[in-house]
């Protein structure tokens, strides 16, 4: 995750202005700043942003934070309206700053971003730097100066992996039935190798059918253009698939054979069976490796209980064992938490987020905005088998897009990171 700051000034309002950057990408800090002879504060403000985004070469995920409420909520919320009615306000008048505000539109689309809102001169550091910036850069100007720091390209190394452009799913022009009902038509859907997304969306939007396409249960209608390729291969072995995926899901629960021993179901990952057979041969290492991932996960106590003697937080634990068991680079949970109680819930939304943080591409699918960690920052949102926003969570997860997708009022409520969704 990469940290912007940024700030603008200007002297007289219309006068000569500036604009500072902090960019801060792990332990390395970047600082541009820059002004104009005539020009204002908000231009300064938006300015700051813009000069930010285009010094990078490739896609971010970053935090964006500005002390101007023009900037953080023009491009979290007037934009949409603004776009709608052809840059005109709600009094048919133009959109002031238009050029500025179509170049930021068009920047921010090729990055995913959260917009913050930080309150200016009250002791905020990073803010106190920009705003330093700012002013610096302004001074140059009224001096008949260049600004004494110039914008550079920024060519990300560990912050930005080259591997995150390769995608992990790609679901070109999807057509999809079950029996006779149509559930997709033109569906379209990529997730990126080291991104991390939350499918939500209410029961028959088509949550099972994405997850059945991605297990090989379901088929989209044959046509020239349409594709489903995991991991960059189309039509490869279902059972290969399923051991580079883990998946932990209410079908898999449900259908798991209760007789089934603990450190069976977790061994069974390696064959991506239900239960293990006579057949299916296991390493001292692949042992090892079941009893290792059972310890993480605290069921290691439980290996010689059968599957439906557990409880079902104990039962999705050893699921999740089953599906981290072969090391796979993706996890794809399907409402991991619902059935637990709130001990349970949030010890396993714990041992996801301690998956994340190893390195896990996790993709959850899910109608409880409470299941999303923080660390997942892409939202999209699915309403009869069409993805009707595909974006960064703190522009997705409002009010309004939420009552709107489950067509009830709804009122969310946020803290460290978290939502919870109220009675509107």
């Amino acid at each position: 995750m990469i940290d912007i700051y940024t700030d603008g000034a200007c002297s007289g309002n219309p006068g000569p202005g500036g604009w500072g950057v902090l960019l801060r990408i792990g332990d390395a800090e970047t600082e541009l700043s820059g002004g104009e002879p005539a020009t204002t504060n908000n231009r300064m403000e938006l300015l700051a942003v813009i000069e930010a985004l285009q010094s990078f070469k490739e896609p971010i995920t970053a935090r964006v934070y500005t002390d101007s409420q023009y900037v953080q909520k023009g491009i979290s919320q007037w934009i949409h309206d603004w776009k709608r009615r052809g840059w005109k306000t709600a009094a048919k008048g133009p959109v002031k700053n238009e050029d500025l505000w179509r170049r930021l539109d068009a920047l921010a689309a090729n990055h995913t971003l959260e917009w913050h809102w930080v309150r200016g001169h009250n002791g905020h550091v990073e803010n106190e730097r920009v705003d330093a910036l700012a002013r610096a850069g302004l001074e140059q100007v009224r001096r008949g100066r260049k600004p004494a720091v110039h914008p550079v390209a920024i060519q990300l190394k560990e912050s930005v992996p080259s591997r995150a452009a390769r995608p992990i799913v790609d679901i070109q022009h999807a057509t999809v039935y079950r029996g006779d009902t149509r559930v997709f038509s033109d569906f379209s859907f990529m997730l990126q190798e080291g991104e991390h997304a939350a499918i939500l969306g209410p029961n028959g939007a088509g949550k099972s059918t994405l997850l059945k396409l991605l297990a090989g249960g379901v088929h989209p209608m044959p046509s020239e253009e349409t594709h489903v390729r995991l991991f960059g291969e189309e039509g490869g072995s279902v059972w290969e698939v399923r051991k580079r995926i883990g998946v932990v899901s209410h079908d898999l629960q449900r259908e798991y054979l209760i007789c089934a021993e603990g450190l069976n179901v977790v061994l069974s990952g390696f064959y991506a069976s239900n239960d293990t057979y006579a057949y299916q041969e296991f390493s001292e290492g692949q042992v090892s490796r079941a009893r290792e991932i059972m310890k993480e996960l605290g069921i290691d106590s439980l290996a010689g209980r059968r599957f439906g003697h557990l409880s079902t937080g104990e039962q999705r634990r050893f699921l999740l064992g089953r599906a981290l068991v072969h090391d796979p680079s993706v996890l794809v949970l399907d409402e991991p938490t619902s059935g637990l109680d709130l001990k349970s819930c949030f010890q396993y939304l714990d041992l996801l987020r301690t998956q994340i943080r190893k390195g896990k591409t996790v993709l959850l699918v899910t109608h409880h905005v409470h299941e999303i960690p923080p660390e997942i920052e892409r939202v999209v949102l699915l309403k009869e088998g069409k993805i009707v926003a595909d974006g960064v969570k703190s522009q997705l997860l409002t009010d309004q897009c939420i009552s709107d997708l489950f067509d009830c009022p709804i009122a969310l409520l946020q803290a460290n990171g978290w939502y919870q969704a109220l009675p509107g």
